[in-house]
């Protein structure tokens, strides 16, 4: 019997960096992992200039069709609201 995803795990990796090529004998290494999880929402916007490639909708499953009903909202805007409760 299938099994209802609704939540989401956000992981958040952070690692040792240096502007240009690390010293000698550095390498990168995890200093920080962040984890989250979210309640499953998603929200379908239209792009202002760019159209829905085939290549995007086999990666996505997003159509053209879709983004045209989407709104033309700034999406920021809603995941703040979204995060802030």
């Amino acid at each position: 019997m299938g099994r209802k995803l609704d939540k989401i795990i956000v992981v958040d990796v952070e690692s040792t960096c240096w502007k240009g090529k690390p010293s000698e004998g550095q390498i990168n290494e995890i200093i920080e992992v962040g984890l989250g999880i979210i309640n499953k929402q998603s929200y379908i916007v239209k792009p202002k200039l760019s159209i829905i490639s085939n290549f995007c909708t086999e990666l996505t499953s997003i159509t053209q069709e879709m983004v045209d009903k989407g709104k033309e909202d700034k999406y920021e805007k809603r995941v703040v609201r979204y995060f802030r409760g």
